[in-house]
């Protein structure tokens, strides 16, 4: 007795294609990059100058860069050559070294990520 079985992937590779994914990395990109706004020193108080106006997210959604001259200190939290001197004074009250890490830590915004990728990849219901 044999047992012939069908199956059909139409809806996962729907689902999990490469555009879907795209889509989904975008949106989240673009949702933590303003949710970690409120991490980022703020140098200067001129917008064209200031390192959380200087930043821009990737096309495909993969990366986040900041292109001031000054955001690798920054973002490190070390000035110099190796092995550097650490920043200890962030003049804009809240913010510090690795932002990134700030918001993976607060658990209310990390939801709002995770849903904004989930409704870019369009994975909601459908």
């Amino acid at each position: 007795m044999s047992v012939k079985v069908n199956v059909s992937s139409d809806g996962l590779d729907r689902k999990f294609s490469h555009s879907s994914l795209v889509r989904g990395r975008k949106a989240a990109a673009n949702d933590a990059h303003q949710a970690m706004e409120k991490y980022v020193p703020m140098l200067h108080t001129d917008a064209s100058t200031n390192l959380r106006s200087m930043s821009f997210v990737n096309s495909d959604g993969t990366s986040i860069n900041y292109n001031a001259v000054y955001a690798r200190a920054q973002f490190y939290g070390f000035v110099g050559r190796a092995p550097g001197h650490r920043v200890h004074n962030y003049t804009t009250p809240g913010t510090s070294r690795r932002w990134d890490l700030r918001l993976k830590g607060n658990k209310h915004d990390m939801v709002l990520v995770k849903e904004a990728f989930v409704k870019g990849a369009q994975w909601n219901g459908s």
